[in-house]
């Protein structure tokens, strides 16, 4: 027998090589099971178990009475495990053969659009009906994975759009309520967490886990659709018959805050919106009621009177010279039509709508009393609605580098300020509520599993006194109703208002020729229920008379009220509007040739419109242009 023999250091050799061949191994478990334990743990259970996060049905959007303007219908989407497909090419064709029986498209067309996907999980279909969806889960197709979805419905078809927005294919809000309360609507989304087998699919009776979703809020709007549909309806005869380039039309109650329609045009129609399209302009999902700034013309000399009311500087009968002109620091304010009146009454100031009379006003209260007023009236501030994207507006004060003293005058009639159509609407329901200044509400009440949450009225501020508001009351009943055949007339109810026209800005500089006529009150004038302002952007017409916000805005503005009081329980009286129990407008003091005479000095008018006077409708027309201050001879059209 022949003995093996080896050598010692060959022995060692090998004992060397053992003992490093086992500690790597040691090393090696040590790695694994101890310091990437996690890591390793995570990806078994990646692979062994599959997550799958489940959105929440989001919540419904309410009128004011209940109605539904928005609600969510229960779908699916259909997604593919592209790895699970991979894995099993015989099941790949089983699924896609099933697929396209059931969707009733082509076995191509279902393999191009997993093909095109990108990474391990592809979107095969979504807005899946519910009933089909149900039958590709019984179906348990593999590779297949069927989620519960929600799609948007506009129970009112493209009503109020541009207040309501939309949402994406996330189902997260972009414009509108849909994104300014997405927090709120979305709700929480759950977990569903299933073992799956080597292909991806459930494992019966496998360890699952489930977090439950949280369902979104039903939000319940300020909003009644029946006025909104009042306001959308009359806006877009509005343009139609004036060629206007859009407005906008807002109702708001003046106690509560709450906006009752809001409509603004140009618009989008929600129920037919293809976010694919290069060409959509996103402009028109912007709620312009509270994002877009215009100069508000004679609108704002209401805002003046008030503030001089209640700071007991004047009073009704408080007179004014009127001699067509006033000069405030280097420029010369004159009448819109170079007219002039005599002795004018703070009444007839309004009535008429004179520029040098709302002027001395202004410089009666001072510069510091003045812009304090502008400021309680909330002018220069957002309204804190909840609005994304508000504009606060643009109030130039002293201290201002570009301020000067003729900014009070002309700030006074609503020339060189910026406001927002919600800001104005805000401002007038400071009188028609007795003085307080309130919080535009768009959201009533939030509902939830817990219950119901009333969002409460919000009063910021007293502004004025409540006499002073209820002296306001019968001034700008004197405006409508105070003149004979006044356009914002409306048998029945006595109304309260003042019109506007301004120039339109753009790029820093006013557009030749073209306007924003408005009208803005409350009804009943004795009893106010509603605040009511119409904004017709650049109407047209053949004479700027016939672009006139007393012309063009306030039959608007009659014919609303005419639908709204009914509606809101205020039926109509045996009022009708009689001049002669107001103070009398006068007749004009100043001829035809001194208005001739007065337009050659300023060189500021053509001959038709130094003729013209205009009387019944409140002379509320401003323009406000650069002029030279040295020329005094220079005014503003108001």
């Amino acid at each position: 027998m022949v003995r093996a023999h080896v050598s010692p250091w060959r022995f060692r050799v090998l004992t060397l090589i053992f003992a490093a061949a086992a500690l790597l191994l040691v090393l090696r478990l040590v790695q694994v099971q101890i310091l990437s334990h996690q890591d390793f743990e995570a990806q078994a259970r990646d692979i062994h178990f599959w997550t799958q996060t489940v959105e929440g049905p989001r919540g419904a959007i309410l009128d004011r009475n209940g109605f539904p303007l928005v609600t969510g219908i229960d779908t699916f989407e259909i997604h593919i495990d592209r790895q699970a497909w991979e894995l099993d090419q015989g099941n790949e064709r089983f699924a896609i053969q099933q697929l396209s029986r059931l969707l009733g498209v082509t076995e191509e067309q279902v393999r191009a659009i997993v093909e095109s996907g990108s990474g391990r999980d592809v979107l095969l279909a979504l807005n899946v009906p519910y009933s089909l969806g149900e039958r590709v889960i019984a179906d348990g197709l593999p590779g297949v994975r069927v989620t519960a979805s929600n799609l948007r419905r506009y129970a009112e078809g493209d009503l109020a759009s541009q207040v309501l927005g939309f949402v994406g294919r996330d189902n997260n809000g972009l414009a509108g309520i849909e994104y300014d309360f997405d927090a709120i609507l979305s709700g929480e989304p759950g977990r569903y967490v299933y073992e799956r087998d080597s292909i991806g699919n459930p494992i019966p009776f496998g360890a699952q886990a489930v977090d439950p979703i949280q369902p979104g809020a039903d939000i319940v709007l300020t909003i009644d659709r029946t006025l909104q549909r009042i306001a959308e309806d009359h806006l877009a005869r509005a343009l139609a018959d004036t060629g206007a380039s859009g407005g906008t039309i807002l109702i708001m109650d003046p106690h509560t805050g709450d906006i009752l329609a809001m409509a603004s045009e140009p618009s989008f129609d929600v129920t037919d919106l293809d976010l694919t399209d290069p060409n959509l302009d996103f402009s028109l999902f912007r709620n312009r009621a509270v994002t877009d700034l215009y100069e508000p013309g004679s609108v704002f000399k209401v805002i003046t009177m008030s503030a001089a009311l209640d700071a007991g500087l004047v009073n009704p009968n408080t007179t004014f010279l009127d001699t067509g002109a006033i000069v405030v620091g280097a420029r010369t304010i004159r009448n819109f039509d170079l007219s002039f009146h005599g002795q004018q009454t703070m009444t007839q100031v309004l009535q008429r709508s004179l520029n040098p009379g709302t002027a001395w006003v202004a410089t009666t209260l001072g510069t510091d009393l003045f812009y304090w007023y502008l400021s309680q009236f909330g002018f220069g501030e957002v309204t804190n609605a909840g609005f994304a994207g508000e504009a606060p507006g643009i109030v130039k004060e002293p201290g201002n580098l570009f301020w000067s003293e003729v900014d009070l005058a002309t700030n006074s009639f609503g020339q060189g300020i910026s406001v927002t159509p919600l800001q104005i609407v805000r401002a007038y329901s400071v009188i028609a509520n007795g003085g307080e200044l309130v919080r535009p509400r768009l959201i009533r009440a939030i509902i939830t599993d817990d219950g119901v949450r009333v969002v409460p009225v919000v009063i910021e501020r007293r502004v004025l006194r409540e006499e002073t508001a209820r002296t306001m009351w019968r001034m700008m009943q004197a405006v409508v109703d105070g003149v004979d055949g006044h356009p914002a007339q409306v048998t029945g109810w006595p109304i309260a208002g003042k019109s506007g026209t301004s120039d339109v800005a753009e790029d820093g500089a006013y557009l030749e020729g073209e306007f924003i006529a408005s009208f803005a009150g409350f009804a009943p004038a004795d009893d106010p229920r509603v605040v009511v302002l119409v904004k017709i952007d650049r109407p047209q017409g053949e004479t700027e008379y016939e672009r006139f916000g007393g012309v063009v805005a306030a039959p608007i503005y009659a014919a609303l009220m005419e639908d709204i009081l009914p509606y809101l329980g205020s039926p109509p009286t045996t009022y009708v509007a009689t001049p002669s129990l107001f103070d009398a407008v006068l007749e004009e003091t100043g001829t035809a040739e001194a208005k001739e005479s007065r337009a050659e000095e300023a060189a500021a008018e053509d001959d038709d419109l130094a003729e013209f006077s205009e009387g019944a409708f409140g002379g509320d027309f401003e323009v406000a242009k650069p002029v030279d201050p040295d020329d005094e001879a220079q005014g503003v059209r108001g």
